[in-house]
């Protein structure tokens, strides 16, 4: 074989082998989950373990059966057990549903009562599962009629943009344990965390 063809034989296969390299990296961690400060597929910069994140939401409402409850705002702070691995547990530190809550023209409160634990799991590049541990709990009081006590487990999905900006979204989360005097028999909490500071869902 001429020399000029056995270069280019062996620069074909240089590529194919650092392509084949470069497709095992990416996907060599494809199940865990690790909070990045930068937006590496394989995280070279994680947060310190631990980590406390502040989320902020604006009108979060809880759906349900007898009405929509409406707020003005809500915040929340986690702190995550920020090493690599398949599953990251994080401590709710804080959650506070705040300014006018209604439902339609009567006046509502939203009150913490337990703060519990809720467990991330990755779903791809930039993406992961929130599923609550059951521990926190939310007392709901509508006027003197609807006195309720929420807890339970549901999930919601965490997304980073490009930029950093990261949402934890909490898509008509239906409510498992509902407990107290009139509660509606369904309700679903509907809210859009927004983190703040720059954050990297990654693996």
């Amino acid at each position: 074989m001429r020399p000029i063809k056995m270069l280019g034989l062996a620069v074909v296969m240089a590529m194919a082998v650092m392509a084949f390299i470069g497709a095992s990296a990416a996907s060599a961690h494809p199940d865990t989950i690790v909070l990045c400060e930068e937006p590496e597929l394989l995280c070279d910069n994680p947060y310190p373990d631990p980590t406390t994140t502040v989320w902020h939401a604006e009108d979060p409402e809880f759906h349900t059966s007898v009405g929509t409850i409406i707020c003005d705002e809500s915040l929340m702070e986690l702190t995550w057990l920020n090493e690599l691995d398949d599953v990251i547990l994080t401590h709710v530190l804080a959650l506070t549903f705040t300014g006018n809550c209604k439902l339609g023209g009567t006046a509502c409160t939203v009150s913490t009562i337990k703060l519990g634990d809720t467990e991330l799991n990755h779903m791809e590049s930039l993406e992961a599962l929130e599923f609550s541990l059951g521990g926190t709990e939310v007392n709901l009081k509508c006027g003197s009629l609807i006195n309720c006590t929420l807890g339970g487990t549901y999930s919601e999905r965490l997304h980073s943009l490009n930029d950093g900006m990261t949402h934890l979204l909490t898509e008509e989360a239906q409510i498992t344990s509902i407990k107290g005097f009139l509660c509606p028999k369904v309700i679903k909490l509907d809210a859009n965390y927004l983190a703040l500071g720059e954050y990297y869902i990654e693996s």
